[in-house]
């Protein structure tokens, strides 16, 4: 070239990236309404993705990738606890299939099923908002099955166990409905039984701060924005569930370790198997709310 003249750049012209689309984060404003939740402004998924892409999400930084990862450790965890007491014979010397596990086997399969459709539910709800009320609506259920799962266990392992619960001195429906706090209030259980005491009152105590963030929205109600990925309120209310259920499983494997040394009563398929088929029938049966107002 002539003096003073530079070479023209072999370079190619600089183009802005794009993320692929699946991976694109939207606001608020870009997502329909039933999809916004409160005060959270940004990382929202777009609608109709693929399964695929559903699940790719969870490696990516939305507003929902903690809501699935803070139930799926802990379904691994429980699992893994259960695996132990039901299979591997951590509960003693009973085989799988004794009868006297049944009551655990139904809890087990409570704890379990809440937190996996908990995690499905989170995962696939951008699929359709169809397939998003369907899959929440199996969440609700689970949690509905979940405490009836309890109750079978409590019913065997700790109500037994328990000096109030007589059936000559209490109502039937005070006997199934509050035993527990009946018994801590009424005698000194803390003396009684300090494991059942640190534990059942523990549990409680993470209830309530579950609930504190779930209903108050705290801490993105205070910075909108701030929380949307890490941190904001129902990821807290997962993880506070999560240890609720914990303490739980400590004072279930404890009922049911001072059961098997002399179990009142043998529990029956009928008593437990059979009660969690007919909920899971109930809860299947179709409601439909509007067809009822229209005849009416």
């Amino acid at each position: 070239p002539p003096p003073g003249q530079r070479l023209p750049s072999l370079k190619p012209p600089l183009r802005s990236v794009e993320a692929p689309r699946h991976q694109r984060k939207l606001g608020a404003q870009a997502v329909p309404d039933d999809f916004v939740e409160c005060f959270i402004l940004s990382g929202y998924r777009r609608l109709h993705c693929s399964a695929q892409e559903c699940l790719a999400s969870v490696l990516q930084p939305t507003n929902e990738t903690l809501n699935f990862w803070t139930h799926f450790i802990p379904l691994l965890l429980f699992l893994s606890r259960f695996c132990r007491l039901l299979l591997l014979r951590g509960a003693g010397d009973v085989p799988f299939h004794h009868p006297a596990l049944l009551p655990l086997w139904c809890y087990a399969s409570g704890v379990l099923l809440t937190f996996a459709m908990s995690c499905t539910a989170h995962v696939f709800s951008c699929l359709s908002p169809r397939l998003r009320a369907a899959f929440f609506y199996l969440d609700y259920a689970s949690i509905s099955y979940y405490g009836f799962a309890s109750t079978v266990a409590y019913s065997y392992y700790l109500l037994p166990g328990l000096s109030l619960l007589d059936a000559g001195a209490m109502s039937r429906y005070v006997h199934m409905a509050c035993p527990i706090m009946l018994e801590s209030l009424l005698f000194d259980l803390r003396t009684r039984n300090p494991t059942l005491f640190v534990y059942f009152y523990r549990r409680y105590c993470w209830l309530l701060v579950a609930a504190f963030f779930n209903v108050s929205k705290i801490p993105e109600r205070i910075q909108p924005g701030l929380f949307d990925i890490v941190g904001h309120s129902h990821q807290l209310f997962h993880i506070f569930t999560f240890l609720s259920i914990y303490d739980q499983v400590h004072y279930v494997e404890d009922g049911l370790a001072a059961f098997l040394k002399a179990p009142p009563a043998a529990p029956t398929y009928l008593g437990t198997v059979g009660y969690m088929l007919l909920l899971m029938l109930c809860l299947a049966v179709p409601n439909d709310s509007s067809k009822f107002q229209k005849t009416n």
